[in-house]
């Protein structure tokens, strides 16, 4: 298969569904080498395809994003994710403002309470406990979702359920969303 051909198909692969390289390259007959070229092709020609530890996502053009300060108590980090996926929502990324080092951000790339799970675990191994000890004054999530309302409905949640912080913008790091 042409290899023009082969990044069509790879787009259409990622609409609906995060796949890794081994995965691609099995359903399209090719090395896995292949893939991750046809990636940065894919990319330089102007496609917003992301690199997650569960695989590629193909960055949707017609999202909403918004981001949120929050806090919670360490034993509802589940919970305070699943309020996000659950309205539809996809928690891109935690970032946290330190005041020596700046915005230290990670990519999270959950969409669902299956990928939450994994993250959750993977906190619990100590793969991703580095940030936990910078969140205790609040963090941020950037999250998409495909409308404003999904958006608001997530706001609204996280407000009544005690996460939210609000009225602090003195915290915000320049060029961030609302």
């Amino acid at each position: 298969m042409p290899g023009e051909e082969r990044r069509k198909q790879i787009l259409q692969l990622l609409q609906d569904q995060i796949l890794n390289g081994t995965q691609l390259a099995k359903q399209l007959n090719v090395s896995r080498q292949a893939i991750v070229q046809d990636i940065a092709l894919l990319r330089t020609s102007g496609h917003e395809i992301l690199s997650t530890r569960q695989g590629y996502i193909l960055q949707a053009d017609n999202t909403c994003t918004r981001t949120y300060h929050v806090r919670c108590p360490e034993g509802e980090i589940e919970t305070m994710l699943n309020v996000f996926v659950d309205a539809g929502g996809t928690v891109q990324d935690i970032f946290v403002v330190h005041t020596t080092y700046g915005v230290i951000r990670a990519e999270l790339h959950l969409a669902n309470r299956r990928e939450v799970k994994q993250f959750i675990e993977s906190i619990h191994t100590g793969r991703e406990a580095a940030l936990r000890g910078l969140c205790k004054g609040g963090h941020w999530h950037t999250v998409s979702a495909e409308s404003e309302s999904a958006l608001e409905l997530i706001q609204q949640d996280l407000r009544s359920k005690g996460y939210l912080i609000e009225n602090f913008p003195a915290e915000r790091p320049e060029g961030e969303g609302s």
